[in-house]
């Protein structure tokens, strides 16, 4: 529980997330839908229609609108619009412009991502972002956002978690296309970040309005599960400078640098971006004696339906080091799955409370997005856990504010967040 009023500027942005696949519904041209169906699937259960968002925007963005939100991060569909190589659907980029118009008649301003997890088959069939000579098909598909799109949009997202879309994806084969092979993962990781410079420069040279674009990093504390073991300091320490580490690294410098590689500048990369997204969940405490993550401390934790802990303790640090890349830091998302409500306002407030004393300190911590606007499909988990403000009921797709959506709609409007409040919506 905060002890004090926390109190944010006038220009603080405040907001929550979706992301296409996760909300829209029958993407059916993506490695995803594909990865979902397939028989040996680790997927729970496939997305389906999700939450219909493709056809019920409006009416989504007309609550969110009364529940206060000036700013949505979305995402585009990049198989929808090319479903095959070159072969472009005019309805698709014109569903996108009525979305995006949408938007801003119900006054918000668009954050829109351009890759976040899914690929178009034909493009992951290729070898998707593991592969360098695949970044001209993407780059090629910046562009035509940029150009369909850029009168609507000011502010870009790249990549999506590419920590996230290469670890998951080629080292740990959890994601799509289920790989294993570390040296792989790096290099894919490195592609994105030369993806995100490439993408930086297609929407620079071609979006109508002046754009501001960055790419949104997974982050996460990785600590030692014993702080008086060296060997569990080394371990925690590796997998930051694999992950986190490299990130911030890169954009810090223009140089990505991985352990047990040798160091790559990215030419343009250290000046592509004007922000940086952070995207916090949990923190991850290392054990040597299994090489690797140690089950959370049940004992003395909340854990959340994905087995995350709560520990809001750990983004201040990750905050800080954000800052020091020179750019401006935005909170792209940060939320909580969880049957109790209260909880999760208990959370959005404790998470607040470390923006603000980072930003207190000095950091240029300029927004805040709350993962997620809605109920959604959370990947391989399906619809188990609930991060959504607002309740979305699987069987009917009704709609329902939470007690949060309100508790958070109050932060947006006023800028401020008391102990009053909290208590007030945690009865």
């Amino acid at each position: 529980m905060i002890e004090r009023a926390l109190d944010f500027p006038p220009s603080f942005v405040w907001g929550s997330a979706t992301a296409a696949h996760q909300v829209e519904g029958d993407n059916r041209h993506n490695d995803w839908w594909a990865h979902e169906l397939a028989p040996e699937t680790n997927a729970v259960e496939p997305s389906g229609i999700a939450c219909d968002h493709y056809h019920r925007y409006a009416d989504d963005f007309r609550m969110l609108q009364s529940l206060g939100h000036r700013h949505h991060r979305m995402s585009i569909e990049w198989s929808r619009i090319e479903p095959a190589e070159g072969q472009i659907e005019r309805k698709e980029i014109d569903h996108y412009r009525k979305v995006l118009a949408s938007l801003r008649d119900h006054g918000m301003e668009p954050w829109v991502t351009l890759h976040h997890f899914t690929l178009p088959v034909w493009f992951a069939a290729r070898g998707g972002f593991s592969e360098a000579r695949n970044l001209d098909a993407f780059r090629r598909f910046v562009e035509l956002a940029a150009h369909s799109f850029g009168d609507l949009i000011s502010h870009w997202c790249t990549i999506n978690e590419p920590t996230v879309h290469a670890e998951l994806g080629y080292r740990y084969a959890y994601f799509p296309p289920r790989r294993h092979d570390e040296a792989l993962a790096a290099q894919t990781l490195c592609n994105l970040f030369r993806a995100h410079t490439q993408a930086c420069e297609a929407v620079k040279a071609s979006a109508a309005l002046e754009p501001q674009i960055g790419i949104t990093l997974a982050v996460q504390a990785h600590e030692p599960l014993r702080s008086d073991s060296e060997a569990d300091r080394a371990l925690a320490a590796r997998h930051d400078a694999e992950s986190t580490g490299a990130c911030y690294e890169a954009l810090r410098t223009g140089v990505f640098s991985y352990p047990g590689r040798a160091p790559e500048e990215i030419a343009g990369l250290r000046k592509s971006s004007t922000f940086v997204g952070v995207q916090y969940y949990s923190r991850v405490r290392y054990d040597h004696e299994v090489n690797g993550p140690a089950m959370p401390d049940l004992d003395h934790r909340i854990v959340t339906q994905m087995a995350w802990e709560i520990y809001p303790e750990g983004l201040p640090s990750l905050l800080r080091r954000a800052a020091a890349t020179g750019l401006p830091v935005y909170v792209t998302e940060n939320g909580v799955c969880v049957d109790d409500d209260r909880i999760r306002v208990e959370y959005i407030a404790d998470h607040l409370a470390a923006v603000d004393h980072v930003r207190r300190e000095g950091s240029d911590i300029r927004g805040y997005f709350y993962w997620s606007a809605m109920d959604n499909f959370e990947w391989n988990f399906g619809y188990g856990p609930k991060f959504g403000l607002i309740e979305v009921d699987r069987n009917t797709l009704e709609r329902r504010p939470r007690p949060s959506a309100h508790f958070f709609a109050e932060i947006a409007r006023t800028g401020r967040v008391t102990p009053e409040l909290v208590r007030q919506f945690m009865k």
